[in-house]
């Protein structure tokens, strides 16, 4: 080949490298996900004491608050206590013996003062916040929880469906309201308390919910293994959601409780972005969660 000739060739090949390098395009960056900064809190409500409740769990709250969190969750009737687990008592509602509390003594209606004083903290410092307590209404006991809206508003009310035995048989009834799913700036926010898991999973899958509020006083086994890969795989992913999961603690100096512990944020794909193996005292999970 003579010298032109290869130098016609060259030229032709680089003009064609030429062309085909501009016609690819540059693979543009994927955009960044929105999150919204969310908190679990874990801790001990003692059983009845409402005023102490109140003023660990506003100070939790605060705490939260001041580290960005805009949707706090709350442990399983947090603003009533629910056991003490030290001496495995319970609530009745019979009189007071030294297994049982008398529930109607603590109990309250949505209206109650203490509720009041849960969405005060909502409206004060503008979160969604979970509301857990012990409701009266019509002679009837519930385990439930509210949904307060960042204007002190109540957005969500569920009363426990699937009831533990011990921790509930002796005067809770079985919640009778229908699955709480609320439309936010922040996505689909459902409601869901503890032993609930074994039912109203899929419920508030069907009502299209992307972040489940979920208030627990677990009975164990609750270990690494449970919280870090049962329980997403079992409920998270299979039900395309994600979760908030505020569970209870017990306070320094009493015997463990084996369901204490771990309150974790978990994305609807099953990744655990925060989780604390802390089972005594007070914790707060923060965590920036992304939006669907």
């Amino acid at each position: 080949m003579s010298l032109n000739k290869l130098m016609a060739v060259l030229i032709v090949f680089f003009i064609f490298l030429s062309c085909k390098k501009q016609s690819i395009k540059k693979p543009q960056p994927d955009e960044k996900r929105k999150t919204v900064k969310v908190a679990a809190v874990q801790c001990y409500s003692r059983m009845g004491d409402k005023g102490y409740n109140f003023k660990l769990i506003s100070g939790l709250v605060k705490n939260a608050v001041e580290k960005g969190a805009k949707i706090v969750v709350l442990p399983e009737a947090a603003v009533s206590g629910y056991m003490n687990p030290a001496k495995n008592v319970t609530w009745t509602t019979g009189e007071s013996s030294q297994e049982e509390i008398a529930v109607q003594n603590t109990a309250e209606s949505i209206e109650g003062e203490y509720i009041q004083k849960y969405l005060g903290l909502a409206r004060q410092y503008k979160i969604y916040l979970t509301v857990p307590f012990i409701e009266e209404d019509s002679s009837k006991f519930f385990n439930s929880v509210l949904l307060a809206s960042p204007e002190g508003k109540v957005l969500g009310h569920h009363r426990k469906n699937s009831l533990w035995t011990h921790g509930d048989s002796g005067w809770c009834s079985v919640g009778d309201t229908t699955p709480q799913v609320v439309d936010t700036e922040y996505g689909k926010l459902g409601l869901m308390i503890c032993y609930d898991v074994h039912s109203m999973p899929e419920k508030l899958t069907a009502l299209k919910a992307d972040i489940v509020l979920y208030s627990v006083g677990w009975y164990g086994p609750n270990t690494e293994d449970w919280y870090k890969r049962r329980f997403p795989e079992k409920y998270v992913v299979k039900n395309n959601f994600s979760v908030i999961a505020a569970n209870w603690s017990f306070e320094k100096g009493q015997e463990g409780w084996e369901g204490a512990g771990w309150s974790n944020v978990v994305y609807r794909n099953g990744i655990v972005i925060k989780i604390t193996d802390k089972v005594e005292g007070n914790e707060i999970v923060i965590a920036d969660l992304p939006l669907n």
